[in-house]
């Protein structure tokens, strides 16, 4: 009976989770450095030489004899290879398309490994606890906009599963997967300390897809040692020039604003493999002299690291009223940048090089705060939907194609509450 009503809430989390990510699907990619990790892909299958992108979106530097590469782990353009192939044989839009669907499937593996770590850590979590969680970690966001950060989140949580449940070669592996598509994926490791002896063969998964890393860097840029970021001088060490504070407390990127539920988990930490994690994030990306992640929402850089720091928020009860305080403030937050073009709209208040005065207003003035200003975006014309825009080139009235995709993420929160309450019906006979 315990496994059923388990297997119950499991599903119920999934199910309100697609349903939300339904709700705000846009169907496209929102960022051109996607765009060149989707040329890389393929490139893997054929459709132009080998890892190297066309220079013409994103953030491309020259590498070996020439080329133009894309510096970003390989590991992100390998899981992208479907998109690529469905956009070689049926256009471009139909590989966003994909690429935004397979980060929709990436977002639910996240939050399924996530909820399963909980619930072995604390017992019974509570599916709506579990939603709450997630949308105020920045995921709901993330789970729209393929960045790379939602699939490299999702094997650093697999991993942690993995390791807990005695699976600790495959633990390194999926931790490999997570340093293979971004390689500051290695700040998780402090996550998966259990001793000597575990971490030999922790290290015998992960291994493999380190030295994968170094080959694809030697291919390219000709070292192991070489991504291609040292070509950007955003990305330069740039210590006390404001990093650490902003990620915390500016309008336009702190965690304060965009991810609150947080700073309610720095209280509940006990265990420091899950908060260290966190921290050297903090600090190694507050270094840069970018530290903003970009046009992404909020900070963008910390997200893979917030899923380990609010794990503990999972124990029903901790935070009393509060957590559920926040946590609806959270939600809010989150559906408001999921229902805009939060990029578009970033890159419409000011210029993305990061010492403009403009992209400085974005980053410290409530006015021109991405946050603020989705909130008004919001009120004043019509959500980012894939269902709005798909009626829009059909011809179709929009609101056809909003209730269709509204409809859709209605039935699947209905299954999910369904379930929610079947699976208390068989506790409460257990």
């Amino acid at each position: 009976m315990m496994v059923r009503a388990f297997s119950s809430s499991s599903s119920a989390v999934l199910m309100l989770w697609a349903g939300l990510l339904v709700l705000v699907f846009g169907g496209r990619m929102y960022t051109t450095d996607v765009l060149a990790e989707y040329e890389v892909a393929g490139s893997i299958v054929g459709q132009r030489s080998f890892l190297t992108v066309s220079g013409d979106y994103g953030w491309a530097v020259s590498g070996s004899g020439g080329r133009i590469f894309a510096p970003h782990g390989v590991g992100y353009s390998i899981l992208l290879i479907p998109a690529a192939l469905a956009g070689g044989v049926l256009g471009l839009d139909a590989g966003k398309l994909v690429t935004a669907l397979l980060n929709v499937g990436f977002s639910l593996c996240l939050i399924g490994f996530w909820y399963s770590v909980a619930t072995r850590r604390f017992g019974k979590v509570p599916p709506l606890r579990m939603l709450a969680l997630a949308a105020g970690g920045m995921a709901l966001v993330y789970g729209k906009m393929p960045y790379d950060v939602t699939a490299a989140a999702a094997a650093a949580m697999a991993a942690l599963y993995c390791i807990d449940t005695g699976r600790t070669a495959l633990a390194g592996v999926c931790m490999g997967l997570a340093v293979l598509i971004r390689a500051d994926s290695l700040l998780l490791l402090p996550v998966f300390w259990r001793g000597p002896k575990d971490l030999k063969i922790f290290f015998a998964g992960l291994i493999p897809f380190l030295l994968l890393a170094a080959g694809a860097n030697w291919y390219r840029f000709g070292s192991p040692f070489a991504d291609g970021h040292a070509q950007d001088p955003a990305m330069a060490f740039a210590p006390f020039k404001g990093g650490i504070p902003g990620l915390f407390l500016s309008p336009g990127k702190g965690l304060l604003y965009y991810a609150p539920l947080c700073i309610l988990a720095l209280f509940h930490q006990k265990d420091w493999r899950l908060w260290s994690p966190f921290v050297l994030s903090l600090v190694l990306h507050g270094m840069l002299l970018d530290w903003t992640g970009g046009t992404g929402w909020g900070p963008r850089f910390l997200f893979t690291s917030l899923p380990f720091l609010l794990l503990p928020l999972a124990r029903s009860g901790t935070g009393g009223r509060l957590f559920w305080i926040i946590a609806a403030i959270g939600l809010t937050v989150s559906l408001a940048g999921s229902l805009t073009d939060t990029n578009a709209l970033e890159q419409s208040l000011g210029p993305d090089a990061f010492g403009e005065p403009g992209r400085q207003a974005v980053i410290w003035n409530y006015s021109s705060s991405p946050l603020f200003v989705s909130f008004r975006a919001v009120f004043s014309g019509l959500p980012d939907m894939f269902g709005i825009t798909a009626a829009a080139r059909t011809g179709i009235p929009s609101a056809v194609g909003a209730a269709a995709q509204m409809a859709l993420s209605v039935l699947l929160g209905l299954v999910g509450l369904r379930l929610i309450s079947r699976g208390r019906t068989r506790g409460e006979r257990a």
